[in-house]
Formats: structure tokens, C-alpha cells, sequence
């Protein structure tokens, strides 16, 4: 299979380590538990951690959905070094992280334990993961770190 033609700008090394490996490592392992260890998944941000039937049948449903993301990650991304399709698959994982934020904030709220004195390991794990993925995406959609490549800069230093 070749390779599509790459973009106008080169995608740093920082941010296609992170989202080819690290990225869908982070899924698989989330996948892992939703599949396999529903109470250790249910046990970030809720007390009352023992999982039902609906819990069930949502973690897998959020198990296929992560081993999507890792796959989208791992594979497609390797396949192009096309910055738009990299856009298009970081948008769309953003959308994700994003809705995960408002989701925490509510089971907290319920459960009165909004303020971050009040969260457990579990909490803080969860929030530092998922956090850290969602900036690591906002950097790279703003094209941190990446070098101003453009074919009008090229020019104009070869003037």
C-alpha cells in the first residue's frame, strides 16, 4: 500500500509518538478495563462503583469505541502524513475528550464532591489522563511546536 503525498507542513516528531503510540496505548488500556474490570472503570468518579446490566452494556459499547480511537490512531495516522486527515482524527477524538469533562462534572456535582480536595486517586487519575490527552490535542490543532514550513516562508528564505 503506498503512502499518500505529505502536506505542506511536517508533523513533529513529539506529536506522532504521542498520537501513533502513546495515544492508542492509552486506549487499548482503556478498553482493557472496560471490557474486563467495569468496577475499577466505574470506580473513577463514582462511589458507588458495582456495576449493572446498563453499566455493562455502555463500558462495552465505550470498549469498542476506544479500540476504534486506538485503531483511527495507530493505523491511519502511520498511513498519511497528510496535517488535514491528522486534523480530521484529532478534531474528532477531541470531540470526546471534550464531552468526558462535563460528564465528571456532573457525577461530581451529585455526589457533592465538585472540589478537588474532596476527589480520590481514581479521580485524580482520570482527570490527569484524559486532561493531559485533551491538551496534547488542543497544542498540536494550533500547531505548537511545529515549524513554519510553508511553501511562501520557503520562498522567501531562498530569496
Amino acid at each position: 500500500m503506498s503512502q499518500p503525498q505529505s502536506a505542506s507542513r511536517t508533523i513533529p516528531s513529539f506529536y506522532r509518538i504521542f498520537f501513533t503510540i502513546i495515544d492508542p496505548i492509552i486506549c487499548l488500556w482503556g478498553a482493557y478495563m472496560d471490557f474486563f474490570d467495569p468496577r475499577m472503570v466505574l470506580s473513577s468518579h463514582i462511589l458507588a462503583d458495582t456495576p449493572d446490566t446498563g453499566h455493562i452494556m455502555i463500558l462495552k459499547q465505550r470498549g469498542g469505541g476506544m479500540l476504534n480511537f486506538g485503531f483511527m490512531s495507530a493505523i491511519l495516522l502511520r498511513y498519511t502524513q497528510d496535517i488535514k486527515i491528522w486534523h480530521i482524527v484529532e478534531i474528532g477524538l477531541l470531540m470526546t475528550d471534550l464531552a468526558y469533562f462535563p460528564a465528571v462534572y456532573g457525577a461530581l456535582k451529585s455526589q457533592g464532591r465538585v472540589l478537588p480536595e474532596t476527589w480520590r486517586a481514581e479521580d485524580w487519575g482520570s482527570l490527569v489522563v484524559t486532561g493531559t490527552v485533551t491538551l496534547v490535542r488542543l497544542a498540536f490543532l494550533a500547531r505548537i511546536g511545529f515549524a513554519d514550513d510553508d511553501e511562501g516562508t520557503q520562498m522567501k528564505k531562498k530569496q
